[in-house]
């Protein structure tokens, strides 16, 4: 491992061990198939009530599937929530996985939510069919495939923090993340 050597005002040199891994958080891995990703968690249980979630949301950033805007785990007093009221999961996840900022993909509708302190917004689905088109409400019954380029681009969004400088993202922000 190379060293850095730091000059303080003094004139005296420390030396620091060189940074070990510079490279951006990455989100979690998805599979190439939807239909694998939600028969992998369909039957999981959520760490915090125990139970198979109705509307599951799997954590982007570390991979926790939580319950998406059900009281089951709504709790209060999160630290580092903006208010001290009682908030649903995925909001408090963010706040202790992502010091108030995550990505969510929502099982039911293969959607990713995206949370910023208070905001929210829907971004999209990293899931198409054939047509390059999403499906919202998974109606459709065409098979959904990972499509590379749409994922890497959360990804650059995620790791940088780019959610506020995206034009499709910073127009659809809403007021009320706690309500997820």
């Amino acid at each position: 491992r190379e060293l850095w050597e730091v000059g303080g005002e003094s004139g005296i040199a420390r030396v620091l061990p060189a940074p070990g891994d510079t490279r951006y958080p990455l989100l979690v891995p998805l599979p190439a198939l939807y239909h694998d990703l939600y028969m992998r968690y369909r039957d999981k249980p959520c760490r915090r009530c125990h139970s198979v979630p109705h509307r599951p949301a799997l954590c982007l950033c570390c991979g926790e599937l939580v319950c998406f805007a059900s009281d089951c785990c709504r709790r209060a007093g999160v630290k580092g929530a903006a208010d001290s009221g009682a908030v649903h999961e995925c909001y408090a996840h963010s706040v202790e996985c992502g010091a108030g900022t995550a990505a969510f993909i929502l099982l039911k509708t293969s959607m990713v939510l995206l949370i910023r302190e208070t905001h929210y917004c829907i971004w999209g689905s990293p899931y198409l069919d054939a047509y390059g088109e999403e499906d919202p409400e998974l109606k459709r019954g065409r098979p959904l495939s990972l499509n590379r380029e749409r994922y890497d681009q959360l990804q650059v969004l995620h790791s940088t923090h780019g959610y506020d400088h995206n034009s499709r993202v910073a127009s659809s922000w809403h007021v009320g993340a706690q309500r997820y």
